[in-house]
């Protein structure tokens, strides 16, 4: 019983620590790193993990940046000319 209610605080409390922005006041922005082997990413990507995946499979890391009036919101993913950009954090 005592885990379920650890569980279930945990739970509610973790979704209020990322939450939804709300007005978005200006245009995204749209952040292409240049990184050809994984090794890059452990110096600047702030999600290596997704950096190393995107160069894996044979394309960019980027952060696409929302604007809103609680902050800037960001999201992770890989770009590709082809594709434009595809997000990775909600996999």
């Amino acid at each position: 019983m005592f885990r379920y209610l650890v569980f279930s605080i945990f739970l509610l409390g973790s979704l209020s620590i990322f939450p939804e922005p709300k007005d978005e006041i200006s245009k995204p922005f749209l952040r292409v790193f240049p990184a050809f082997r994984p090794e890059e990413c452990e110096d600047w990507a702030i999600l290596p993990f997704v950096c190393k995946r995107c160069i894996w499979e044979g394309k960019r890391y980027a952060q696409e940046i929302r604007f809103f009036e609680d902050g800037p919101y960001r999201s992770h993913g890989c770009y590709t000319d082809k594709t434009g950009f595809e997000n990775l954090e909600g996999k």
